[in-house]
C-alpha cells in the first residue's frame, strides 16, 4: 500500500471511562509544515487529504452506530415531531409573549 502524502497526523479512537462513548484523539507531527506551535497558541491548517482522512473516520463511526441501535438517522429522514394541538400551541405562544411584555399607566 502507497504511503498518503500529505497527511501529517495519526489519528486514535479510545473509549470514554465517563460515558462509554468513542473519542477521536489527532495526534500532530509537530515537524509538519502546517503545524506551528508557541507557549500561547497552536495552529494547525490541515490539508485536504487530511480533512478527508477525518471525515472517513467519521463517516466509519457513525456506520458503526447505525449498526447498533443509534439515535443518528439517515440525512434524508425527517426528524420527528410532536402532535400538538393548534389551541395548546396558540396558547404557549400568547402566553409567551405576554410574558414579554411590559406595560405602563395611561396618560
Amino acid at each position: 500500500m502507497k504511503k498518503p502524502e500529505n497527511i501529517f497526523i495519526s489519528l486514535q479512537l479510545r473509549k470514554d471511562q465517563t460515558s462509554g462513548g468513542l473519542l477521536l484523539d489527532i495526534h500532530f507531527n509537530k515537524d509538519a509544515t502546517n503545524f506551528t506551535m508557541d507557549p500561547e497558541n497552536v495552529c494547525w491548517s490541515p490539508t485536504i487529504e487530511e480533512l478527508d482522512f477525518i471525515a472517513e473516520v467519521f463517516d466509519l463511526i457513525a456506520k458503526n452506530k447505525r449498526g447498533s441501535e443509534s439515535k443518528l438517522r439517515p440525512l434524508n429522514e425527517a426528524p420527528a415531531t410532536r402532535q400538538v394541538d393548534e389551541s395548546t400551541l396558540l396558547d404557549r405562544v400568547m402566553d409567551k409573549k405576554d410574558r414579554g411584555r411590559t406595560f405602563t399607566a395611561d396618560r
